[in-house]
């Protein structure tokens, strides 16, 4: 294939596409996990309780899910109530079950419970997603660097065969 024609340049625009695309959700995803480590360094941790369930309704295909609601003592100032922003179905957590909380000092409205889903979910996909498209890229740059180099090759190359033409 020509490097000027119409399918050479759709299959680099589709490789750099997959290439870049991937490389922003593994770099959005390693960000991510650095702030959700620093979030747990420097954080507070107690432990807090399950007391409800709530149910979110999807707007996309109208199922339900349960988003845990949970309370924990703030040390020296009062008891806090939070509604988790990760739900699922079934439930991953019960009415209550005690739970580790950890939360950010004077912000205990955004807290978190210490789950891989509600800690570590979201970079986990935004990573699986990054590698993914990241491998697509390189498989396409890797399948065109190699028949880049087989079109260089004469076709009967290395077979020992010589052709002479008749005059």
């Amino acid at each position: 294939m020509e490097s000027g024609t119409p399918g050479r340049v759709l299959l680099l625009l589709i490789m750099w596409t997959f290439l870049g695309m991937g490389l922003l959700f593994l770099a959005g995803a390693l960000i991510s996990a650095h702030f959700t480590q620093q979030f747990l360094r420097r954080g507070v941790t107690v432990q807090g309780r399950v007391v409800a369930l709530k149910p979110v309704r999807s707007t996309r295909d109208n199922s339900i899910t349960y988003a845990p609601v949970f309370r924990f003592d703030v040390p020296g100032s009062h008891f806090a109530t939070v509604v988790s922003n990760t739900s699922s179905s079934p439930p991953a957590f019960k009415a209550g079950e005690v739970v580790t909380v950890h939360y950010q000092q004077g912000h205990p409205e955004k807290a978190v419970i210490d789950s891989f889903e509600q800690l570590w979910l979201g970079d986990w996909v935004f990573g699986s997603v990054g590698a993914l498209s990241t491998g697509i890229g390189l498989l396409i740059l890797i399948s065109t660097r190699k028949r880049g180099r087989r079109d260089l090759i004469p076709s009967d190359a290395g077979s020992g065969i010589t052709r002479f033409e008749r005059q």
